[in-house]
């Protein structure tokens, strides 16, 4: 999934070179550009309108429920974990995160991941890392500062952190020893920093998803690409990209697009304006279309998840269908979106998923089939059931030792092992957390559908 693609395959003829460039540009800074405006605008979004799932910078909010279909700032989330957020700025010096005593929450399954303002997935603090008795931890930012003598350090590439803390909870009657680790993630100081970032202080216009406005037929791509490179140039002044990265920023240049935190889109010229739209919306097209032009696969993995090096087009579709995945040590996902028999995933039909004896899925932590509906978002349905895996209580094994999950929009008789679908297209994401070394090689069965 490399951004060395073919870029006559998606341009089509153009009127001048100069439009010619600026769409070819477009197209590539719009992929490039993609994470980093979707982590200012999630930022802007679940900071500047508090409430009970949103707070200040610097400010954690523990989650204390599970996803559910009404919870939509963040696309394809877990429905078996509960979530402590928090966005953290860096311009005013080091902070202090607290990770938990894995020892105080034995056989827990808990991770404090951090994210860059690319979504890079840096690191991952928890029991695999972490004192087992509790540890404090400094978060250090680009410009430094002052830490305590001793203290153990972890260096930020940006001054715009996303933390996410991840705890599993197995049912209902698990979730107060779930809350209670929750409860022991600290972080000093609390509270808004001294400084809002630039980026998330001045976003112009309603925090809206760019991938969710092109899917209303009164949107169209190229209305939405003067506010997308706007806060693009202006994110840049913030975070200004890796080493690795500034060839491709340079070329970019060539179309008026660099780090400003003023930049005025109407200072451009027309035929520039004009490309950089053209490359824009067809960059967003290309994001919606690509789980479909992979092929007709039953499931589909990536190594590069949550480290993406220089592969801007995985780093840009990750943070379109799954914003916040975590590295491959840590998690590894796999998304269907096609049956055994090369079809799309959809209500209209039956499917089971099969796990033979002995090849269920190979996660030392745990592991779970998650549901989301044709937006990205859990399907809402009168069960509340979103994902089944090896903590669900509901899901009973076969005789012979195989584990047979049923999808359909309406009830199959004589088996609880129901995971209900929409109506209309679907897909699922399979999470194997803590994966063990035989996930290499293991093949994740395909979906066979019932016969029409």
């Amino acid at each position: 999934m490399s951004l060395n693609f073919d870029i006559a395959s998606v341009l089509p003829e153009v009127v001048t070179p100069q439009i010619s460039l600026a769409r070819a540009v477009g197209l590539r800074a719009t992929l490039f550009a993609y994470p980093l405006v979707e982590i200012y605008r999630t930022c802007t979004l679940q900071t500047q309108v508090p409430s009970s799932t949103r707070r200040d910078l610097n400010t954690l909010i523990h989650i204390s429920h599970p996803a559910t279909a009404r919870q939509r700032d963040v696309v394809t989330p877990a429905n078996d974990l509960l979530y402590t957020n928090a966005w953290l700025s860096l311009i005013d010096g080091p902070l202090a995160l607290r990770v938990p005593s894995s020892a105080a929450h034995p056989g827990r399954y808990f991770v404090l991941a951090l994210y860059d303002a690319y979504t890079e997935n840096f690191i991952n603090l928890g029991p695999r890392n972490c004192n087992p008795e509790g540890e404090t931890v400094w978060l250090v930012g680009p410009d430094g500062g002052v830490v305590p003598a001793g203290a153990r350090t972890v260096p930020c590439p940006t001054r715009l952190i996303w933390l996410i803390g991840r705890v599993l909870v197995r049912d209902r009657n698990d979730l107060a020893a779930a809350q209670a680790l929750q409860a022991d993630i600290h972080l000093h100081p609390a509270g808004p920093p001294a400084h809002t970032p630039w980026t998330v202080a001045r976003w112009q216009g309603p925090p809206t998803r760019v991938m969710d406005a092109l899917r209303t037929s009164s949107v169209r791509g190229e209305d939405l690409a003067p506010g997308f490179f706007t806060h693009f140039c202006r994110a840049l002044q913030e975070a200004p990209g890796r080493p690795q990265d500034q060839n491709l920023l340079r070329w970019i240049r060539q179309a008026g697009l660099c780090a400003d935190p003023f930049f005025d889109w109407n200072t451009l010229a027309p035929w520039c304006r004009e490309g950089l739209a053209q490359g824009f919306a067809e960059a967003i097209q290309l994001l919606g279309e690509m789980p479909h032009r992979r092929g007709p696969q039953p499931w589909h993995t990536s190594s590069v998840i949550g480290r993406y090096g220089s592969d801007y087009l995985a780093r840009a579709l990750t943070a379109c269908m799954g914003l916040g995945a975590l590295s491959p040590e840590e998690a590894v996902y796999a998304s269907s979106h096609f049956s055994s028999d090369q079809r799309p995933l959809h209500g209209q039909r039956r499917y089971t998923l099969r796990f033979e004896p002995g090849r269920w899925p190979p996660a030392e932590a745990f592991w779970s089939v998650t549901l989301y509906d044709s937006d990205c978002f859990l399907y809402d349905n009168p069960l509340g059931r979103h994902a089944a895996g090896d903590h669900s209580p509901w899901l009973q094994p076969e005789s012979d030792g195989s584990l047979v999950i049923h999808l359909a929009h309406q009830a199959p008789a004589h088996t609880p092992n129901w995971l209900p679908t929409p109506a209309g297209p679907f897909y699922l994401v399979l999470r194997l957390y803590h994966p063990r070394p035989e996930t290499e090689h293991w093949v994740i069965p395909a979906l066979q559908a019932w016969p029409d």
